[in-house]
């Protein structure tokens, strides 16, 4: 049976797709596959950046939220321990190592031993581990500054304000807490280089001391802060909710706002 030949006309023939052999003969890859490979790959990486960048300030958040409520839980035990009183707030404005071991009763040196850590006063010989992990004074979301070994730096402090809850003594007893599970008992604070976080108009000098107030609250979690309030309890707390006494309580003098 003879088979039919079919034509093909000159101008079809420029429409066929060559096929790009390599070395060993076998096809490869045309360009424009290539870019369309290429293209895919730039795509998803796309998708995939902001979702590694979200899970990565998530666990940061956790991270935190951890940390601080551990702290919340060693100074409710020392509570327990002193007949209700906790622990000093420590000097005044930044400090440098070697002034933290003139404060024996403040909380960063009475707090962190009763769980293995370090006291803030022992980080004097090697400034460096202050920031590392293993110090419970180190938060990987905060910004600290270059020079940090210079001072201590803390990216969270203890309220300052419970000190006016009795004015006859000089250190603050948790018994006369009329809020503990609204009062801030500690908080994440501004250091030098957060200055453009939320909330804004708050207090911008001696960041990085020890202690903490509405004013030196700083949202470093996307808009959130973390707070420990004095029944040991942590949240995190949206910046819009810093100064509302209906959610959390820095001054005595707020509480009475609170129960309204």
């Amino acid at each position: 049976m003879t088979e039919t030949a079919f034509f093909c006309p000159p101008y079809l023939r420029l429409l066929e797709t060559p096929v790009m052999k390599g070395p060993s003969g076998l096809a490869a890859f045309t360009l424009v596959e290539l870019l369309v490979v290429v293209s895919i790959i730039g795509l998803l990486a796309g998708l995939g950046i902001p979702a590694v960048q979200g899970g990565l300030a998530a666990a940061r958040k956790a991270e935190s939220a951890s940390q601080l409520k551990q702290l919340g839980t060693l100074a409710v035990a020392y509570t327990a321990e002193n007949a209700g009183s906790l622990p000093e707030e420590g000097g005044e404005g930044l400090q440098g190592f070697s002034q933290l071991r003139n404060f024996p009763n403040a909380w960063y040196n009475v707090l962190p031993p009763m769980a293995g850590f370090l006291a803030a006063s022992n980080y004097r010989a090697n400034p460096s581990s202050f920031y590392q992990k293993g110090s419970l004074f180190y938060l990987k979301a905060a910004k600290y500054p270059a020079a940090k070994v210079n001072s201590a730096y803390f990216a969270y402090g203890i309220n300052s304000q419970l000190q006016k809850t009795d004015a006859s003594a000089s250190i603050l007893n948790l018994n006369r807490i009329q809020k503990p599970s609204k009062t801030a008992l500690f908080a994440e604070a501004r250091l030098p280089d957060e200055r453009n976080l939320l909330p804004s108009g708050g207090a911008m000098d001696s960041l990085g001391q020890p202690k903490v107030r509405d004013r030196r609250f700083v949202a470093r979690h996307n808009g959130y802060g973390i707070v420990v309030f004095c029944d040991g309890h942590a949240e995190a707390l949206h910046h819009s909710k810093a100064n509302d006494p209906q959610t959390v309580i820095w001054e005595q003098t707020d509480a009475a706002l609170a129960a309204q």
